[in-house]
């Protein structure tokens, strides 16, 4: 069993409250002074509340919680809900305001539901950010930390003008659309729409089963004539969009793909110039910024507000070697602390 895997599997155990110190071993335990070159400060506990608990690209946010917590002599704890149902998320939220956390950091999937929760949280001064799912809807939102999907999938647009201009292009999204999905395909589309050498993209819904989105990404392809481009808005069509244009040999026809999230498969894909490109969302930056804003909030006594933080990056074959050569936390391959990281 992988690295990765086990701590998914301890880790479900967890969804309910656990703290990471239970997890991984005493590093979310410190005590001392303040850390670094801050004074003596109350350990303050900051409690991560997710809509997919169990997700794997969450296991480098979790160890980025970790560390960032042990820097700042603080404890962090995981809880949400494990398959990514809002109202299960809701009443996580709800416990860690009823238990006084001292700092909150949550995905919002729909604005409306989680804003009683938000706005308990202020008037009890508990600093509270977004991470990883945000609404994005201005008026009382709150700070987000994670990747922008307008503004990522209007980098990705911009990428397929540059690799297939004035060309003909398949952009794949799941058919059970979720807001992020949703959000970065708009954005991809407005970033063709300001390219002057943009192709012409035709969106195509993909299933939920992965065997079956391979089969659709083919059959689409096969349907239309003068294709240059299979790209995906989420991690799975990703992988379906790799794995069809391997089998059909298109990489002879200077056919390119690209999308999202950077797990093992996908990395490979990009590694050996099958896709072009994928769109890491740093899960590892999104834990340990979001413990630091709530940190800073609390140590300055509200002087430090937390701040929108983007943290996608686009990444091309030359920048996945890194990923591929190690094991690492900070992208959830393994739990260990190493420097330099453990060749992989």
């Amino acid at each position: 069993m992988s690295d990765r895997s086990e701590f998914i599997r301890r880790a479900g155990a967890g969804a309910a409250g656990l703290s990471l110190g239970h997890l991984l071993g005493p590093a979310a335990a410190l005590a001392g002074d303040g850390g670094g070159n801050f004074p003596a400060h109350p350990r303050w506990h900051f409690v991560f509340v997710s809509h997919d608990t169990l997700d794997p690209l969450l296991v480098a946010t979790q160890f980025g919680a970790q560390d960032a917590a042990a820097l700042v002599r603080c404890t962090m704890q995981w809880s949400g809900s494990p398959r990514g149902d809002a109202k299960e998320t809701v009443g996580a939220l709800r416990s860690a305001i009823s238990h006084r956390a001292d700092g909150i950091a949550v995905s919002i999937l729909d604005e409306a539901s989680y804003a009683p929760q938000v706005d308990a949280a202020r008037r009890l001064g508990i600093p509270i950010v977004a991470f990883n799912v945000d609404s994005g809807h201005g008026g009382g939102r709150i700070a987000y930390v994670g990747e922008g999907p307008r503004a990522s999938g209007a980098n990705v647009g911009a990428e397929i003008a540059r690799l297939v201009p004035r060309s003909s292009v398949i952009v794949f999204a799941p058919d059970e659309s979720k807001v992020w999905t949703e959000r970065r395909l708009q954005g991809i589309l407005a970033g063709l729409a300001a390219s002057s050498q943009a192709p012409t993209a035709t969106v195509v819904k993909l299933p939920g089963d992965a065997k079956k989105q391979q089969g659709t990404v083919e059959a689409a392809y096969k349907a239309r004539s003068g294709v240059h481009g299979l790209f995906a808005v989420d991690g799975a069509g990703t992988l379906a969009c790799g794995r069809a244009i391997a089998r059909l040999g298109l990489r002879r026809k200077g056919v390119k793909g690209g999308g999202y999230d950077l797990l093992p498969d996908d990395l490979e894909l990009v590694a050996d110039g099958t896709l072009d490109f994928v769109v890491d969302q740093q899960p590892y930056v999104q834990g340990f910024a979001a413990v630091i804003q709530l940190f800073l909030a609390r140590i300055s006594q509200g002087v430090v507000i937390p701040w929108d933080t983007e943290t996608s990056v686009l990444l091309r074959k030359g920048d996945v070697k890194a990923f591929l050569a190690t094991k690492s936390r900070f992208e959830g391959s393994s739990s260990r602390q190493a420097y330099p990281l453990r060749r992989a």
